[in-house]
């Protein structure tokens, strides 16, 4: 039998209270660093139960609170990877600018299991920049017998776009690294999510090039975002510079 919201919102209140009342009972032993088992489990399931309105939707005072759990593990998944993507790009150029080389340094692709997430985050920033995702004609079609060419191709376009753009800020008589010159445009403005999306494609497009072994998934994800990303990072070049 489903409870009524009045119900659930009474028991919750109680649940709340006589919890608070028994760790507040706690309190001198809390502070002095001395909980009991007993003390710990009634805290993480207080806790638990005071966010439970943010991760359900329940009625609070007659205003509505809903937060979908799978929109918020998606955010949570993506900040993580960009998290993760940015560790790797600063391995890359702080090894750039010691001047050594790392054999097997090259950024590791998303997994399967991750490109969902990162492709519908995409799919958003770039829905909200104008530029069409589902266009079937924007799509890059790959050669599964050529597949180390093709996403050489890939890779090239975006080197090349940003080489020519940011040529000024190159250094002398050597060639800034790709990881390097993506990570300048955040401090010139340009999107954070743009960038990390380009970096993932660049990073399965690396795996590919030198003969690693790629899913589906991963191809899949470079066929559908590239271009999209390709006419997204011009634009933003075309605000930066």
């Amino acid at each position: 039998m489903n409870n009524s919201e009045n119900f659930k919102l009474v028991w919750w209140g109680i649940l709340v209270i006589v919890m608070g009342v028994y760790l507040f009972g706690r309190y001198d032993a809390l502070i002095e660093g001395k909980p009991s088992y007993f003390d710990t489990v009634v805290f993480i399931v207080w806790v638990g139960v005071c966010l439970a309105p943010i991760f359900k939707e329940m009625n609070l005072f007659g205003m509505k609170l809903k937060q979908d759990i799978d929109d918020l593990k998606k955010d949570m998944n993506y900040q993580f990877n960009m998290m993760k993507t940015e560790i790797k790009s600063s391995i890359e150029v702080s090894s750039a600018n010691n001047n050594q080389i790392y054999v097997g340094s090259s950024p590791i692709p998303p997994e399967d299991s991750e490109i969902a997430d990162i492709k519908q985050t995409l799919d958003d920033v770039l829905h909200r920049m104008g530029i069409a995702t589902e266009n079937n004609n924007n799509v890059m079609q790959f050669d599964v017998n050529n597949l180390p060419v093709d996403m050489f191709k890939v890779r090239f376009s975006f080197e090349k776009l940003l080489r020519d753009n940011l040529s000024s800020y190159s250094e002398k008589n050597r060639p800034t690294p790709i990881g390097k010159m993506l990570n300048n445009l955040i401090s010139m403005g340009v999107s954070k999510d743009i960038v990390f999306g380009v970096k993932e494609v660049i990073s399965i497009c690396n795996y590919g090039i030198h003969g690693e072994e790629l899913t589906e998934t991963q191809i899949d994800f470079v066929q559908e975002s590239a271009p999209s990303l390709l006419t997204a990072l011009k634009n933003e070049l075309r605000k930066a510079i």
